[in-house]
């Protein structure tokens, strides 16, 4: 019995110093506690392979292409008129065109006897910009006394406005401005583009200062501040000058 204490004794000593040492536990004992595990962070949200929502169009930008437009209509909400009138308006209309930059149609005047005084306006009724950034596809069709056109802005009336045009017979680009129905020159770039092929004119307008790109090139600038307030925008063509226009906007510069 004696001898059956003391073998206990000892075992519970060897027992005691086995914890203070941090020794492990003898095989076959209860395993020792594992620390709980750390609390994950919260996952960052997943992103879309893509944009969550369509890209909103930028306030402020109209693009006609013409294309809902029956062949031989004049697109809604243009207004036909002229500067200097000969008493033989120039025909406006939208036609079939699979060159189109947009197809499948375009819109300009297709039969024009005017002399070189008068001018060929096509207006956006009810519109009112200042400061604009204006962009037209051009293909001067057919014209012995001038070719070619452009865009006009800040229009007033058929007498007041002003005008960016490429002209392949002279193979220049003017800026001009039309003050009580004279034209009086702004600037002036020498370029030969190809004169069967639609171009790309763009023109940012803003205060006293307009630049004129040509197929995405600068070609140039003026500053002139006879027409400060907001106007109307359109399409030109001069004289005899049969030219299509197609994918005309106007944004904010």
């Amino acid at each position: 019995m004696l001898r059956s204490r003391l073998l206990a004794s000892l075992f519970l000593l060897i027992a005691c110093d086995d914890t203070k040492t941090g020794a492990p536990p003898a095989k076959g004992s209860p395993a020792q506690a594992q620390p709980p595990p750390t609390k994950a962070s919260p996952a960052a949200p997943r992103t879309a392979d893509g944009p969550t929502a369509k890209t909103p169009v930028e306030p402020g930008v109209r693009t006609w292409t013409f294309d809902d437009t029956a062949v031989g209509q004049v697109p809604k909400g243009f207004r036909l008129t002229e500067t200097a009138s000969s008493g033989t308006p120039a025909t406006w209309g939208t036609v079939a065109d699979p060159a189109a930059p947009t197809t499948p149609h375009a819109f300009g005047v297709t039969q024009t006897r005017n002399p070189k005084a008068t001018y060929n306006l096509a207006l956006v009724e009810g519109s009112a910009h200042t400061d604009v950034d204006l962009q037209v596809m051009v293909k001067a069709v057919t014209g012995e006394l001038d070719r070619g056109g452009g865009p006009v802005w800040r229009v007033k009336d058929e007498d007041n406005y002003y005008i960016a045009r490429w002209n392949p017979l002279e193979n220049n680009a003017r800026f001009y401005v039309v003050q009580a129905g004279i034209r009086s020159a702004l600037g002036k770039v020498e370029l030969t583009l190809d004169a069967e092929a639609w171009h790309a004119l763009r023109v940012v307008a803003q205060g006293p200062r307009m630049e004129l790109f040509i197929d995405d090139e600068p070609v140039l600038t003026v500053e002139d501040q006879t027409h400060t307030e907001a106007g109307m925008i359109g399409l030109w063509t001069k004289a005899d000058a049969a030219t299509l226009f197609d994918d005309f906007s106007v944004a904010n510069p």
